[in-house]
C-alpha cells in the first residue's frame, strides 16, 4: 500500500447528501447573482454608462470571490449564503427588468 494520499493530504471530512445539497444550492445562488450582474453590466456597457459598470463589476468580483471561498465544511457560511443571496437575486432581477 502506498503512503502518499490520493487527496493530497487534505483532510478529511465526512458529509451528508443534505450538505452536499446545501453546498451546491449555495454554488448555484452565487452563480445565478453572478449571472444577474453580467446581464446588468452588459446593459451599462452598451449605454455607455462605464461608471454603472465598474460599480457593478465591483459588487460581481465579491460574488466570485465569496464563490471561491465557499467550503463545503462551513455550515454556517452556507447557510448565510442560502439566506442572503435569494434576495439579492431577487432584487437584480427586478433591476434586469
Amino acid at each position: 500500500m502506498s503512503e502518499y494520499s490520493a487527496v493530497g493530504g487534505l483532510e478529511s471530512f465526512e458529509w451528508s447528501r443534505r450538505d452536499a445539497a446545501r453546498y451546491h444550492a449555495a454554488i448555484e445562488a452565487i452563480e445565478e447573482a453572478i449571472a444577474c450582474y453580467t446581464r446588468l453590466r452588459n446593459r451599462a456597457v452598451t449605454s455607455g454608462n462605464a461608471a454603472e459598470s465598474e460599480r457593478l463589476q465591483v459588487e460581481q468580483s465579491v460574488c466570485i470571490a465569496e464563490q471561491q471561498r465557499l467550503r463545503v465544511d462551513d455550515p454556517a457560511n452556507v447557510t448565510r449564503v442560502l439566506t442572503d443571496y435569494p434576495p439579492l437575486i431577487a432584487w437584480l432581477r427586478q433591476r434586469i427588468g
